[in-house]
């Protein structure tokens, strides 16, 4: 089974029906409650009720015609790009043509996790170039207030082709949800808070389900997904082949059921409010086939809550952890495991600032496989 080596703090994992092996928060925001769920190869959630609800189209096998290029997401139903005169998401079809079929895109090589068609966005640009492109999506029915749902889709970079521009990951994914479609500016960012989103660089070839419990107060009828606000608020960071300029998503599989009761373990957890406000302490709990952790925020802030960044090991040897600056800058390193951890301070003694910062870290295996990983950190104070 395939394991991201970075893992969200609003996140949780499950292998089974019954076996939990990474953690849990709760998140709220201005007018949603969210619990936040991130599920592996194959999505196996909680008891569900299936009610009036559903996301239209939500494989994009509702097609008006086959596509025979990039850009005509417009063929799929029910589906739009936010009302920009310039971005244009990519439907992929397996008897589609030229641009438009599957499994080899102009972009990479992906097939339907399920189905026969996928969608594709530039979630951004070259760091600085502030380019975007959104899907957004549509519920049958508008969500009644104070009800509980779960959302779930599956996400993928898919395999790199040689001359592809993709290659880019960014930090920032994330959802909105509206009464009616948001409007963007050609290609312009977003500026809206989106009501979740991941604060890790994501970036993987094969695909991962991803699902969320949220209670809404308002009636939504529309969801948008992508990266919001400018660059400079984002980590953009090349993941595959040599000067990608673009991070590329493929999408499929979207869904929404509502929901009864309270997800597992949710009642021990604390709450917070926002994606960007100070994490809540972190939950873990690892077993033999997760051999490590490594948080995605902290709060140097002297009140005994997450103050300090470590990994955290289990069956594996600690090397050596790094922290940079966005520009390359060396901020921390240790090649102690207990050293207790970067407490936010600069080598010259200084407060480091707030905002995002590398971690790499290098470990080995019992038998001897050096590992190195790297991601991002959130420093919050």
């Amino acid at each position: 089974m395939f394991l991201w080596g970075y893992q969200h703090v609003n996140a949780c994992i499950f292998r089974n029906h019954s076996e939990q092996f990474a953690y849990l928060t709760n998140m709220n925001s201005s007018n949603l409650t969210f619990s936040f769920v991130f599920i592996l190869s194959v999505l196996l959630g909680s008891p569900l009720l299936g009610r009036s609800q559903e996301v239209l189209n939500g494989g994009f096998e509702s097609v008006s015609s086959l596509p025979n290029n990039t850009g005509q997401w417009m063929l799929s139903s029910h589906w739009g790009n936010a009302l920009s005169s310039a971005g244009n998401p990519d439907l992929y079809h397996i008897e589609g043509t030229s641009g438009g079929d599957l499994p080899e895109t102009p972009v990479a090589q992906i097939s339907p996790i399920q189905g026969m068609a996928v969608m594709g966005l530039m979630a951004c640009g070259q760091e600085g170039t502030n380019r975007r492109e959104y899907l957004t999506g549509q519920f049958s029915e508008a969500l009644i207030p104070g009800h509980r749902y779960q959302m779930t889709f599956a996400i993928a970079n898919g395999e790199r082709t040689p001359f592809s521009q993709a290659g880019l990951g960014v930090n920032g994914l994330g959802m909105l949800f509206s009464e009616g479609s948001p409007e963007q500016n050609e290609l312009n960012p977003l500026e809206l808070s989106p009501d979740f989103s991941f604060s890790q660089v994501i970036y993987n070839r094969e695909w991962q389900w991803l699902a969320f419990a949220f209670t809404p107060d308002l009636p939504h009828t529309h969801f948008t997904w992508g990266v919001f606000g400018s660059d400079d608020e984002h980590v953009i960071q090349p993941m595959d082949g040599n000067n990608p300029s673009m991070a590329y998503y493929f999408m499929d599989g979207f869904k929404i059921v509502e929901i009864d009761g309270q997800l597992e373990n949710e009642d021990s957890l604390s709450e917070s409010r926002g994606p960007n406000v100070k994490p809540n302490p972190t939950i873990v709990n690892l077993d033999e086939d997760m051999s490590w952790f490594v948080p995605n925020a902290f709060t140097p802030n002297g009140d005994g809550d997450n103050d300090v960044f470590l990994p955290i090991l289990r069956n594996m040897e600690f090397i050596s952890v790094e922290v940079y600056t966005r520009w390359g800058e060396q901020m921390w390193m240790t090649q102690d495991a207990s050293s207790g951890g970067w407490d936010g301070m600069t080598k010259g003694g200084a407060e480091a600032s707030m905002g995002a910062y590398v971690w790499k870290l290098q470990m080995k295996k019992e038998n001897g496989r050096r590992i190195t990983k790297t991601g991002s950190l959130n420093l919050i104070r």
